[in-house]
């Protein structure tokens, strides 16, 4: 038994997998695993592949949990044992679907950070804590979004936006009695070595569109940023970060220093995919109502409120974060080292049934 002790919700999403590898290398770290539904049997097959020594796999419990609930849906001894254990914990565990309706974000991503946050209340030996935010907290701000900047008046664009904000909320209100690092990943791609996503989002829902040759007319939204980034480096990112003393108390923006703006990323996947460049570029003001018409996303594969992302100008400061990862030697790859994979992935396995296209049912069930 290791005097070090994880707690970690969301273990076996696409980020936590990753997070959790690095965790794995670590012999003198006990891992204690929350997950739902089918989410704990993919962490269980996959700690079995990663964990094959029985010895090994012996400090690492997966155990069934509903952060939607009241102590998190725990039995009494697993909440006994964690609450004597636990040193360290990461929250990674929400609900990331633009379309969801409003009360189910609220359930999983507010009362779900609450109900981490209550437990942790009675966790004596904690040292530290994480709680994955997202950049979308910044809503409709426009203009520079500085890591210590919260609630600037913002609006929200969709329901996960707002909830993210108002759980983020939570978590700094109770920096002064848990030491609390949070981090605020961009939208996230796959590995940048081999393309691999579990989710079709963000910049993939503009390869859908070029795919079937609907980018013909795009909107000129100008220097925006198109910002997103590799699971590798986020997760690399997390983890040094999480693990560094002088994290405690800090923001971070894991996010591409040098994003491409949108117009920029989709010449590049337009050249990727062998497609020709968009034919028409006309005023934002002129394609945005097109975006919200029912038959636009059945045509491009796009949902409204991905697209509304497009048309707010957003820059993501880095005074935390670049140091930080300088000290560690991490840093962002650029797009152009892995479009290609990238493409080839989505090309190959966009149709794979176990990829998950937008229906907010498959997260929480």
């Amino acid at each position: 038994m290791s005097e070090k002790a994880l707690f970690c919700t969301g273990a076996g999403g696409f980020i936590g997998r990753y997070i959790v590898s690095h965790y794995l290398e670590q012999e003198d770290c006990d891992l204690y695993l929350l997950e739902h539904g089918r989410f704990r049997e993919r962490l269980e097959s996959f700690l079995d592949d990663r964990v094959p020594d029985p010895r090994k796999r012996e400090r690492v419990k997966v155990f069934s949990g509903d952060i939607s609930q009241a102590g998190l849906g725990l039995d009494t001894a697993v909440a006994d044992e964690l609450k004597q254990r636990v040193t360290h914990a990461i929250h990674l565990a929400a609900l990331y679907n633009l379309s969801a309706p409003r009360d189910v974000s609220m359930r999983m991503n507010v009362d779900g950070t609450r109900h981490v946050l209550d437990f942790l209340g009675g966790v004596r030996s904690l040292r530290r804590f994480a709680h994955a935010s997202t950049i979308a907290v910044a809503g409709k701000h426009t203009g520079v979004f500085r890591e210590d900047d919260l609630d600037l008046g913002q609006g929200f664009k969709n329901n996960y936006d707002e909830t993210k904000f108002l759980s983020e909320q939570l978590v700094r209100e109770r920096r002064d009695s848990i030491p609390t690092v949070i981090f605020r990943p961009t939208t996230v791609v796959g590995h940048s070595r081999t393309g691999a996503i579990e989710k079709i989002d963000g910049p993939y829902y503009a390869l859908t569109m070029i795919a079937r040759n609907m980018h013909r007319v795009v909107p000129n939204t100008g220097d925006n940023k198109f910002h997103f980034g590799p699971v590798d480096f986020i997760a690399d990112a997390f983890y040094a970060l999480f693990e560094d003393d002088d994290s405690v108390g800090k923001v971070f923006h894991l996010v591409d220093p040098e994003p491409l703006t949108y117009l920029e990323f989709f010449e590049l996947a337009c050249a990727t995919l062998g497609k020709s460049k968009p034919w028409l570029v006309l005023p934002a003001p002129l394609m945005r109502p097109m975006g919200r018409l029912p038959m636009f996303e059945k045509l491009t594969g796009v949902p409204s409120e991905a697209f509304e992302h497009s048309f707010y100008p957003v820059e993501y400061d880095r005074t935390h974060v670049a140091p930080a990862l300088a000290k560690h030697g991490i840093s962002c790859p650029p797009v152009s080292s892995y479009i290609d994979v990238m493409v080839e992935y989505f090309v190959k396995h966009s149709d794979d049934p176990r990829i998950r296209k937008g229906d907010w049912r498959q997260v929480t069930t």
